[in-house]
């Protein structure tokens, strides 16, 4: 099978439904602490968003998993993803947010069939300049862009 597993159509349903029930709990305890306004977003606005954000996916993938038959889905990427988020974890203080991506981006590059370095340095780069905007610039984060190597 050259790598691949076949899920069947019961198991992708069933899953959908699963990451559906937690979008609407997520959404429903987010409503629970309060959204807020626009201008003065509450502590449930974030959970409230993700939660129907997560519902909408659920409902693509339970459409998605209804209209085919059994689907193959290779396991190397998915076992990577663990992994990658926990070396990303350990390693954004001592080498920091672009060296910790660039090992991100090469452990998720590990589980594809041809590994194309450049690639995955462009897109760790890419990442790292988003990462920078969003975290560093937008939320003032104290997050180191190279950690203690300079």
């Amino acid at each position: 099978m050259n790598g691949f597993l076949a899920i069947g159509k019961r198991a992708e349903l069933a899953f959908a439904a699963f990451l559906f029930a937690l979008g609407a709990i997520s959404a429903w305890n987010g409503w629970a602490y309060g959204i807020g306004q626009w201008n003065d977003i509450g502590p449930g606005a974030f959970p409230f968003g993700l939660g129907v954000v997560l519902m909408g996916l659920a409902a693509l993938a339970a459409r998605e998993a209804g209209a085919s038959g059994s689907i193959e889905r290779r396991l190397a990427p998915a076992m990577m993803l663990l992994p990658g988020i926990i070396l990303w974890a350990l390693l954004i203080e001592p080498v920091g947010l672009i060296g910790a991506t660039l090992v991100l981006c090469l452990c998720y590059s590990l589980a594809e069939e041809r590994l194309n370095l450049v690639q995955a340095a462009l897109l760790a780069l890419a990442l790292s300049a988003m990462g920078y905007v969003v975290f560093i610039l937008g939320f003032h984060l104290n997050i180191n862009l190279l950690g203690d190597l300079l």
